[in-house]
């Protein structure tokens, strides 16, 4: 098993529901599997503030979860769902970097 950070937003361009499953791509595939059974921490590119139910702003890491299972998408051909359970939001989003990288 093997850590992974997931990119996905509020409105995401694949068909993500970040409590319940993440889309994703074949050339993704080699990397989510290797995290199946294995937690995860989700990011956002841009979160203004640690409200999570706003957009724009710093990038931020917003909730963990765990890949339970990878299955095809049956409507498009080279992408794939990652199963989530135990779906854990963080009380404030996460920042990137401050005054430098914490990350």
């Amino acid at each position: 098993m093997s850590k992974a950070v997931l990119r996905t937003k509020l409105d995401p361009t694949y068909d993500d529901l970040p409590e319940q499953r993440y889309h994703f791509p074949r050339t993704h595939l080699r990397q989510v599997d290797a995290a199946r059974g294995d937690w995860i921490v989700y990011y956002e590119r841009r979160r203004p503030s640690s409200d999570l139910m706003k957009t724009g702003g710093r990038p931020a890491c917003f909730a963990t979860a765990r890949i339970v299972d990878i299955i095809p998408d049956p409507s498009k051909p080279d992408h794939f769902y990652a199963l989530i359970e135990d779906f854990l939001p963080f009380g404030h989003a996460v920042p990137i970097q401050r005054h430098g990288p914490l990350l």
